[in-house]
């Protein structure tokens, strides 16, 4: 009698679960410790987090990954909780920003460094285009369905690894371009767009396993039997279970573009006193969900902390020289404005603008230009790294 309850404690699996969990604990951790300045992590966020974990560990670890040996409709379901619970909590959690506060602060700043490449940049831009997830996300289900694909990663288990990371990772990339993506460039028409054809892929796949007239893999046509189950029927399920809950959640994703689409329509003619006041509230909303984000990054560029930063340029009398958004009385003609700090390209008109340059110009101006109006005022390096983490917030 196959043992079908026992729990598949695959050391990479287990490893990878374990070592998430750790970072993320760890960076939640200390940023909760500096909460005072603004960088902790909110509760929703870490809940999304720890129920996604749990959501990987249902897929990977429990029963079900042993079953899904054996049912090719549990399988399915393993991959549905991939999919649609463990990947869009994930994605709402943001938890790389938290892993990074894992390691210590030369290690914050090298990883720093590294995702300010331009390289590093670029890539995350095609990795998170539309197109890009649109193909990645077709390709990856219709692929790793193929019968002797499917079959070879059932009978090795790294080649099973493979497709879960691959399901996963595709699946992360969908919920970021529909949650987090770049569809106020895009248009609301290309994200029903984009929603709607993907959703295809899984429509037509389990449409094609539901209505098929002999089960297409042949493992599940000797293991099933062992459970009391006609293979057949399990794939037929296994096909609803696919056509089903992805119709449905990608049904209702296009449907809330599209009634956003809409509703922005009809601001657009009829825009009255209350809406713009809605508006101003939305805009406020989002400016600080933006604020909180950028406060992450230029924390985890620079390893200090942005509010901090904002009390020292007071401090240092850098408001009597510059103009610097969001600190009051920050009006000064003397030196340049300070306002899209993070954006520009060069820092005094000579520096390539990276943490390390902006923090050295801010240690020791003399150093790169002698002739600079700049005094310098001998500021500590703590408070250097909270200044350049204020000005990298300003964007």
């Amino acid at each position: 009698m196959t043992d079908v309850h026992r729990w598949t404690l695959d050391p990479v699996s287990v490893a990878t679960l374990l070592l998430s969990a750790f970072l993320y604990a760890a960076g939640a951790f200390r940023l909760r410790r500096v909460s005072a300045t603004g960088q902790s992590v909110r509760t929703w966020a870490i809940a999304c987090f720890w129920i996604g974990w749990i959501a990987l560990v249902v897929a990977l670890v429990s029963p079900v990954a042993t079953l899904s040996d054996f049912l090719f409709s549990v399988h399915m379901t393993q991959h549905e909780i991939l999919m649609l619970v463990a990947a869009p909590l994930l994605v709402l959690s943001r938890p790389l920003g938290v892993f990074v506060w894992a390691f210590p602060e030369k290690g914050r700043h090298g990883i720093g460094r590294w995702t300010r490449r331009p390289a590093v940049a670029r890539a995350w831009r095609i990795a998170t285009g539309a197109i890009t997830v649109w193909i990645l996300h077709g390709a990856a289900l219709w692929i790793w369905h193929l019968p002797r694909l499917y079959q070879a990663a059932v009978e090795n288990t790294a080649i099973h690894a493979a497709m879960h990371v691959c399901f996963l990772f595709t699946a992360a990339l969908f919920w970021w371009a529909v949650l987090r993506g770049r569809y106020g460039r895009l248009g609301y028409g290309m994200g029903i767009v984009f929603v709607f054809t993907t959703g295809l892929h899984s429509t037509i796949l389990g449409a094609l396993l539901t209505l098929a007239p002999r089960s297409w893999y042949g493992i599940y046509r000797a293991r099933a039997p062992r459970l009391g189950v006609d293979p057949l029927a399990d794939q037929q399920l296994g096909g609803l279970l696919m056509w089903v809950p992805f119709g449905v959640v990608f049904m209702i994703i296009g449907l809330a573009l599209l009634l956003a689409w809409l509703g922005e329509a009809e601001r657009r003619v009829r825009y009255t006193s209350i809406g713009g006041v809605l508006a101003v509230a939305l805009l406020i909303g989002s400016t600080v969900g933006c604020n909180r984000e950028a406060e992450l990054q230029a924390s985890m560029w620079t390893g200090g902390f942005p509010a901090r930063g904002k009390v020292a340029v007071r401090r240092y009398g850098c408001v009597t020289c510059h103009t610097i958004p969001g600190v009051p009385g920050a009006d000064g003609l003397v030196g340049p404005p300070l306002d899209r700090m993070a954006s520009r390209a060069y820092i005094a008109g000579r520096l390539t603008n990276t943490p390390q340059n902006l923090m050295g110009f801010v240690k020791h101006p003399h150093g790169v230009e002698g002739r600079i109006a700049m005094p310098e005022m001998g500021i500590p390096d703590r408070d250097v790294r909270d200044i350049a983490a204020y000005l990298y917030t300003l964007k």
